[in-house]
């Protein structure tokens, strides 16, 4: 069950779904997921032998995707400080936002990738999103990264690794710039025009 990051729960209907992953895989696998990135590898093979059988089942992924989605944003939540904002009922609006530096992703949208091992289909959109003035620095940081196996690319692990080195970069950013100390809010995400967004 969902005991919720730091104390906090995240807004409904996000629990629901954690907790209907947790069972997901629990049946599938046997696997007890524990909300750590170690664990990750067995959120992608479930979610690989989730792929296999959309063709007979294409009804699967939308359930599975937003399951799966709000547990890797969970999961984000235990080691990136940030909160989820669900401003309105249609996955496409949520978000998963930092409170250390002004980033945010849907995590759904990433979880559509890795259900489809494609940005190619209808859910959210995955990119990283940014403030427009951070954006050429954290393209260049982000370049840096080692190439990856288009088979890893979509990976919930891989996408960990590049959020963990994102919001890293620019908190170093706002540490050198005086602002080590800033935690943003969701009034800072709601009065935003919703960030930049990077080719990640």
């Amino acid at each position: 069950m969902l005991r919720g990051v730091a104390g906090a729960l995240p807004p409904d209907p996000i629990p629901e779904y954690v907790n209907a992953c947790l069972e997901y895989v629990r049946r599938a696998t046997g696997f007890e997921l524990d909300f750590s990135g170690e664990t990750l590898p067995v959120l992608d093979h479930y979610v690989g032998t989730v792929r296999e059988t959309l063709t007979e089942r294409p009804e699967l992924a939308q359930l599975v995707a937003r399951a799966t989605g709000a547990y890797f944003g969970e999961v984000v939540r235990t080691i990136i400080p940030g909160f989820w904002r669900v401003p309105s009922a249609s996955v496409h609006d949520w978000q998963l936002c930092s409170r250390v530096a002004y980033l945010w992703v849907n995590p759904v949208g990433i979880a559509y990738d890795a259900l489809h091992g494609s940005s190619e289909h209808d859910g959210p959109r995955s990119l990283l999103r940014c403030a427009p003035e951070d954006r050429p620095y954290l393209e260049r940081r982000l370049s840096t990264l080692p190439p990856l196996p288009e088979d890893q690319y979509f990976l919930f692990s891989t996408r960990l690794e590049v959020l963990e080195v994102a919001n890293e970069a620019l908190h170093a950013r706002l540490e050198e710039q005086g602002y080590a100390d800033t935690e943003l809010t969701e009034d800072d995400y709601a009065a935003s025009r919703g960030g930049t967004p990077l080719d990640s």
